[in-house]
């Protein structure tokens, strides 16, 4: 069960990344984050031109981000998914965004 709330927290330190605030940001009282997160399986608000308008990075992270959230652990992304997300979303997004390398 320990591999299991890793990777949930790694869905909360992906959206502190993201949007530079905690999950909950506006409660300050731990019982009420834990309530939403874990028993009313609420998620976090994920302004939606990440997925949409920002970048193909940004929106892979989400999807990374929303898989690790998964509140059932049987059904949460598990270490070998999402390190395969995240190499996925690097090579596409190198495909997409080529990084230019003046040779002068």
């Amino acid at each position: 069960f320990v591999c299991e709330q890793s990777i949930y927290s790694m869905g909360n330190n992906i959206y502190a990344l993201l949007t530079g605030l905690w999950v909950f940001y506006e409660n300050e009282d731990d019982e009420v984050v834990h309530d939403k997160l874990l028993s009313k399986n609420e998620l976090p608000y994920i302004d939606p031109r990440y997925t949409t308008s920002r970048s193909y990075a940004e929106a892979q992270l989400v999807k990374v981000m929303l898989r690790c959230l998964v509140k059932d652990p049987d059904e949460r992304a598990d270490a070998f998914e999402v390190v395969d997300m995240l190499r996925y979303a690097v090579a596409e997004n190198d495909r997409l965004n080529p990084i230019k390398i003046d040779k002068n």
